[in-house]
């Protein structure tokens, strides 16, 4: 399989996976204002367990992606503002 087949393929995998979230968001909606962080952390959660069980990926690079997971949510929820952190600590 070349580079641009494995892209489309990720694509596509993006694609579905982004389906069957807005769906769990739909079906769980009874949740409320707590079914974001819910889903997201049963996401994360059931994707370690995927990723380590039966031939794991490397620890390292798991590792590495969830820290680099960590800024990139950061500067979704806060953008590149310093003024959203003057009244809060993490």
């Amino acid at each position: 399989m070349c580079y641009a087949d494995n892209m489309s393929r990720e694509d596509e995998l993006d694609k579905r996976l982004q389906e069957m979230i807005t769906t769990l968001a739909r079906d769980f909606h009874d949740l409320g204002d707590g079914l974001k962080w819910t889903l997201a952390r049963t996401l994360i959660h059931r994707a370690i367990h995927f990723a380590t069980e039966k031939n794991p990926v490397e620890f390292c690079a798991l590792a590495t992606y969830l820290s680099e997971m960590i800024g990139h949510a950061h500067k979704l929820a806060h953008g590149d503002s310093p003024k959203a952190h003057q009244n809060f600590v993490h």
